[in-house]
């Protein structure tokens, strides 16, 4: 009997240590963020696991949504509600209206501590510092002017990545004569203005795109470049579908996948999911550029701000901003997500092919670097909104003359400079 009292003994302290060990340990820290696609969902995992190792426990606030729209509309709710989450995904223009009104902790302890101005992109760092306080941790650089091909399908039809629009248009050609859709599409307003904007970028170039999407000169929106770009803009989507067609970006990605499409344009976060689902950049999907936008990055960066609440979480938070800037999550996080290190400092080697390419274009300083209008780099969500609304219009109205959707886009870029 005593031997199975210390039999039982044993057992029960093993059973205790493995309950423990399963117990989610660290400072628990509620984080409100829109990645829940498979590979965002790995990227947000990966983080969590790094976290933990460093003594902070990730607590998943994840809202569906395409272009977390829905999210930005639960973080309004819960602040009105007095139960801001402890960190929140807020990217571009956002960071800076939320900071304004006071609920975004500065994080200059931590960017001196870890040198952020000599390890960071400075276009990176610009981006997360407002009236000398850096305000937000950057995760990724994501490249929206990604050109996703099959490389199976480019490979049995003996095609190459189109390096022009007229190259593109022969791809598309020999794609639809063997039954194949050339691009996926989705007629969802914030997938159109994805698209449109790089379209935009190479049609207009950097200069032009600037005048029209950094400065918001109304006038400019008039120039024969913009209808240039908008009548290609529906001749994208006259290949793709010939019906509207509303559906998430993973499910236009499942199409490129399963061989039924044979190219898509979406930013570089498609690769990741690809990668995802067991896809290979190297043996059947590859990367490259919209055509007319070489030595061009129209750039998204993801980032998280550290929230004021009346919870002490100052030290967790600022713990939390240390480990995902640092280099092993930076590399961890990016290999999933599809996206780049924001940090000047790693070893391309250590990226795939489409990453590298992403990388080395924002590093080199010769290259355009230029924000992203439809994912909130550029303006803020009332802009960013209505310039995908008046998109969407022009695409499911065929009455529609891109002379009267520059007109519009013209007045919506305008309207909300004159309310401030």
């Amino acid at each position: 009997m005593k031997g199975f009292a210390r039999l039982a003994t044993l057992l029960l302290c093993c059973l205790t240590l493995h309950s423990a060990q399963a117990q989610p340990v660290g400072v628990p820290m509620d984080v409100l963020h829109w990645w829940t696609s498979a590979s965002e969902r790995k990227a947000a995992d990966q983080l969590a696991l790094q976290l933990a190792q460093a003594g902070v426990q990730w607590k998943d606030a994840a809202i569906p949504g395409g272009g977390g729209m829905a999210a930005v509309k639960v973080l309004k709710s819960r602040v009105l509600m007095g139960d801001p989450p402890d960190v929140a995904q807020l990217i571009g223009t956002t960071l800076t209206d939320w900071a304004d009104i006071g609920l975004v902790m500065p994080l200059n302890a931590v960017a001196q501590r870890q040198r952020w101005s000599q390890v960071l992109f400075p276009t990176v760092l610009e981006l997360v510092t407002y009236k000398g306080d850096v305000i937000a941790a950057p995760l990724g650089i994501q490249r929206i002017n990604t050109l996703l091909y099959n490389r199976k399908v480019f490979g049995r039809l003996n095609l190459s990545p189109p390096r022009s629009w007229a190259e593109f248009e022969m791809t598309a050609r020999k794609l639809q004569a063997k039954g194949i859709r050339p691009l996926a599409w989705s007629d969802e307003p914030w997938q159109i203005s994805t698209v449109f904007e790089t379209v935009l970028l190479g049609d207009a170039g950097p200069a032009l795109y600037r005048e029209l999407i950094v400065q918001r000169k109304s006038s400019a929106w008039m120039d024969a470049r913009v209808e240039r770009a908008l009548q290609r803009l529906r001749w994208l989507r006259a290949l793709a579908t010939d019906a509207p067609v509303e559906r998430p970006w993973t499910e236009s990605t499942r199409e490129l996948m399963a061989d039924n499409a044979g190219m898509m344009i979406m930013g570089d976060w498609a690769k990741g999911e690809l990668m995802a689902w067991g896809a290979s950049p190297v043996r059947d999907f590859g990367c490259a550029v919209v055509p007319g936008t070489e030595n061009m990055h129209l750039y998204s960066i993801d980032t998280l701000a550290m929230l004021v609440s009346a919870r002490p979480r100052e030290a967790a938070q600022e713990k939390m901003a240390e480990v995902v800037v640092g280099q092993t999550a930076q590399l961890a996080y990016n290999r999933i997500k599809g996206a780049v290190p924001v940090r000047r400092d790693i070893d391309p080697a250590a990226l795939d092919s489409c990453a590298r390419d992403s990388w080395e274009t924002f590093a080199n300083v010769r290259n355009a670097r230029v924000p992203s209008l439809a994912h909130r780099m550029a303006a803020d969500e009332a802009i960013k909104d209505a310039v995908a609304q008046t998109l969407w219009r022009y695409l499911t109205d065929p009455r529609m003359e891109a002379a009267e959707a520059q007109r519009r886009l013209a007045s919506v870029i305008r309207a909300p400079s004159a309310e401030r």
